[in-house]
């Protein structure tokens, strides 16, 4: 498994830090996020996805599965928080959430280092 999550970390696409964790800090922190993070699904939206803001929980992934296009494609938060899905296959999804974990793992520990 550890082998896995590394080379969907390698793909991920996520955003970059000043002081870059080591491959060893990133893996160990998103496994402790694993281990603890609550998920919760979602079908539907009141509001428009642009205009969606997450439960506030930093405990908390959501997915949100959206029914129309017009809400635009399969994506995670910039804070890695929330997971919208539309359409996805199980390929995307499963991407989709190894990058979320790693979006969370790395601000945790660029929080923890400054």
């Amino acid at each position: 498994m550890r082998k896995t999550i590394t080379i969907l970390l390698a793909m991920a696409v996520t955003p970059t830090f000043a002081a870059e964790p080591t491959e060893k800090e990133l893996y160990t922190k998103i496994v402790e996020l694993m281990e603890s993070t609550k998920m919760n699904m979602r079908m539907g939206l009141d509001v428009p996805a642009a205009e969606f803001k997450g439960d506030g929980d930093p405990d908390t992934i959501e997915i949100v599965m959206l029914d129309k296009k017009k809400d635009g494609p399969s994506r995670v938060s910039e804070d890695g928080e929330v997971i919208f899905l539309y359409k996805a296959s199980d390929k995307k999804q499963q991407d989709l959430i190894t990058e979320a974990f790693a979006i969370r793992a790395r601000l945790r520990l660029a929080k923890a280092g400054a």
